[in-house]
């Protein structure tokens, strides 16, 4: 039989496509239970309390229109939206979430197809949030034009025009926004986050005001530390990143090279232009690639593309997105061994932003982690960090969750907790379940000695507080 949710699934699914007045379609995808998320949660090994799973959630295909050197084209996104144990869309106003994915080469590895990082969506919705995930222009259902990568104004113009979309289609679906508007990402997803971070807080006449972002292992530094830090290594771990960047740019641009032979070898110069037809898998590419970077490159051909004032340099520069003042709170996320992005990034951006006077940007160091390593305790500290801000949606009725008992705030030396009872036993957590502090509260407020990190604080009586703590 048939439970209620599914039932409603199936209802959905013979609708498939809803259409507005403006163009863009929604396509239901699956329907997944509270009890199958926390199933996902426990395969990644993520800790009970971690994360809000209190909702079901509804995964769908949005299609919608933007603009790209002067047309419009047809791109795609996920949009996972809670809905209760019957598959009803919740009654409550919900914050957004957009998040920004990492480097793919496969359009059908976007997170409206198979994509896994489509799948955290599933966990970041559950806990009351519309989690929105562009598929960029170029991948997912977009063919026919070259995904232009770390372009900072086609990255932000992905997750802006998708926030006008879901606007639109919020009434036909059911569900309402609150007006508050988060956004985070990894890898490419933390310049893409960073870009879209910067645009609405310059583009107030959207309508779409930064709450708060968390870019996390990103390249803000393209011109400065980005590019000449991979240049100058004798083997970049991934060089199609570079003949990525180099065909997408000039794309984009149209004016980095007359011909590629003058920056690469044959046969590359020949036969990499086909291999980014968002068929070949990034594996495929790097190993074509294989081998010092001067079996690979002309002679001086990189040292020129830096050269102050040529074409590929401006570009670097124009996709740089560090110096702005950010007036809401930014949290970048990094890692120390991280050999694709630069942790140096952060450092950067950090430093500019707040020695020309931004009051709420901090940094994340996530330890000695490369960058797969550092990708999923990173993405779950953007999430804590940013559910502990949003003004979720709650069911009636939890149990153990206590987000509205405790609450906690930076203090000297560490934290201040508030909402423990006198006496009542608490334990302190790391992200991988591993149990750091233990006591036993005292009268009032409860001062906490922690280092910068990522953290889950239990009590026995009055539930879970997620705890991010910048340098």
């Amino acid at each position: 039989m048939l439970t209620h949710l599914n039932r409603w699934a199936v209802i959905l699914a013979t609708l498939a496509l809803c259409q507005s007045s403006m163009g863009q379609t929604t396509e239901l995808l699956d329907v997944r239970q509270d009890t199958q998320i926390q199933g996902l949660a426990n395969t990644l090994g993520i800790p009970n309390g971690v994360l809000p799973l209190d909702f079901s959630v509804a995964k769908y295909r949005v299609t919608y229109p933007m603009p790209y050197l002067g047309q419009t084209f047809d791109v795609t996104a996920a949009m996972f939206v809670p809905v209760d144990s019957e598959g009803n869309t919740v009654t409550c106003a919900l914050p957004t979430h957009t998040y920004m994915h990492g480097t793919i080469f496969l359009r059908e590895a976007g997170p409206s197809y198979a994509g896994f990082e489509g799948e955290l969506g599933y966990l970041m919705a559950a806990g009351g949030t519309v989690t929105l995930m562009p598929d960029y222009l170029g991948l997912g259902g977009s063919e026919d034009v070259l995904h232009p990568y770390v372009h900072a104004e086609s990255e932000a113009e992905s997750g802006m025009s998708l926030l006008s979309a879901v606007v639109a289609l919020q009434d036909g679906l059911g569900f309402s926004l609150n007006g508050q508007h988060f956004v985070s990402g990894y890898s490419q997803g933390g310049h893409a986050s960073m870009a879209m971070a910067k645009r609405m807080q310059e583009d107030p006449d959207a309508g779409f005001p930064l709450a708060a972002a968390a870019p996390m292992s990103g390249p803000y530094d393209m011109s400065g530390t980005q590019l000449p830090m991979g240049m100058a290594q004798e083997e970049y771990s991934n060089p199609a990143y570079l003949a990525y960047t180099l065909l997408a740019w000039q794309q984009t641009y149209g004016n980095l090279f007359v011909d590629l032979s003058e920056i690469f070898q044959e046969p590359f110069a020949s036969g990499l232009p086909a291999m980014f037809d968002g068929e070949t898998p990034v594996e495929m590419i790097n190993d074509y690639l294989a081998g010092p970077t001067a079996d690979i490159v002309q002679p001086g051909a990189l040292e020129g593309l830096m050269a102050e004032g040529h074409p590929f340099f401006l570009a670097a520069q124009d996709n740089d997105l560090y110096e702005w003042i950010p007036e809401s709170p930014v949290q970048m996320y990094y890692c120390t061994l991280d050999e694709q992005v630069f942790y140096e990034n952060a450092l950067v951006a950090e430093a500019w932003m707040n020695d020309n006077g931004a009051s709420a940007v901090t940094v994340i160091d996530g330890g000695p982690l490369n960058h797969g390593g550092c990708a999923l305790l990173a993405i779950l500290g953007g999430t804590v960090w940013i559910n502990n801000q949003a003004d979720l949606c709650e069911t009636s009725g939890l149990e153990g969750i206590g987000r509205r008992d405790l609450s906690w705030q930076p203090a000297a030396g560490g934290v201040s907790i508030d909402g423990l009872k006198a006496g009542e036993a608490w334990t302190l957590f790391g992200l991988n379940g591993r149990i750091l502090k233990q006591g036993y509260a005292p009268e009032g407020q409860m001062s906490l000695a922690v280092n910068a990190g990522l953290f889950v604080l239990r009590g026995a009586e009055s539930g879970v507080i997620r705890i991010a703590v910048a340098e």
